[in-house]
């Protein structure tokens, strides 16, 4: 019996990251931060982890050969972000290789500006740029936790 394939024109990626190997990156000679920054945030996500993290970056003073430490929260804050990156990219209908880093956007769903204690915000995938039927940008669903030393992001997109 042939098997039945599934109804839904649905795509999954999931990624996981080790947070160390993300502070091992962020510490190499250089400023590495700033280039792993522009390398894998669209403009949006630059402006909002600047007004984010700026005052707590701006703090570090610099040597080339010995960067200093770059602090935690942001360091899980970008992990968090290269584990959805990734994973919905994985997502994509065409698939990993279709789609640089810039091309999607994770950005947090702001429903009315009001939560109550204990609620979290909804961050969700926007994959930028024109699709097939002339909208900019497409919305894919985000699930992102972290737990100790590791982050995983599972992306569910429309194929």
């Amino acid at each position: 019996m042939k098997p039945l394939s599934f109804p839904f024109p649905l795509n999954i990626g999931t990624d996981i990251v080790h947070i160390p190997r993300i502070t091992r990156l962020l510490t190499h000679p250089g400023d590495y931060l700033t280039r792993f920054t522009r390398r894998i945030l669209c403009d949006q996500e630059q402006q909002d982890f600047h007004r984010r993290f700026g005052d707590s970056l701006k703090a570090r003073s610099f040597c080339h050969k010995h960067p200093p430490p770059v602090p935690s929260d942001v360091t899980r804050w970008l992990a968090g972000r290269f584990a959805a990156k990734e994973a919905a990219r994985k997502a994509a209908p065409a698939g990993a290789a279709s789609l640089g880093w810039k091309d999607v956007m994770i950005r947090v769903q702001e429903d009315g500006g009001h939560f109550g204690e204990g609620v979290s915000r909804r961050p969700e995938i926007i994959y930028l740029g024109n699709n097939e039927d002339g909208n900019e940008g497409r919305v894919a669903k985000l699930s992102i936790s972290h737990d100790g030393e590791y982050v995983v992001a599972t992306v569910l997109a429309t194929g």
